[in-house]
């Protein structure tokens, strides 16, 4: 995917599975993402084959608004963590790390997130890599 410098929050995330692929081995994903670059003004729009759906995720088309978690390190990981998403639908965004997959997922789906796109980040000292 294009690297751009600082990106709007106003993203939109296309998610698609690929058919036919055996879902005990995970299923890769097709992303779009339509994006406004503040730089020179611009919308944008890039694909790849670069994601994959967890081996018990449902395999379906997903789409909205990228919304990441009001928390510093955007993990979502406590209890607390709370989506800023103003419409539906909308898709989470977080980075990996100090939980699991699904206390993850299970936050962002308990706040309405049509989808959740995990994501890798540096990693810090002391973080669980989970």
């Amino acid at each position: 995917m294009k690297e751009v410098g600082e990106i709007s929050s106003a993203c939109f995330l296309v998610l698609t599975g690929l058919l036919g692929a055996a879902h005990a081995v995970g299923v890769k994903a097709n992303v779009s993402l339509l994006y406004f670059n503040a730089f020179n003004n611009t919308s944008e729009s890039d694909r790849c084959e670069c994601g994959q759906f967890g081996v018990d995720s449902p395999v379906a088309d997903a789409r909205g608004l990228v919304v990441i978690a009001n928390s510093t390190n955007h993990q979502a990981c406590t209890w607390n963590t709370e989506f800023a998403a103003a419409a539906s639908p909308w898709v989470a965004l977080i980075a990996r790390g100090n939980c699991t997959f699904s206390e993850k997922i299970n936050r962002a789906a308990a706040q309405g997130a049509e989808a959740v796109v995990i994501y890798n980040s540096p990693s810090r000292l002391g973080e669980n890599p989970a």
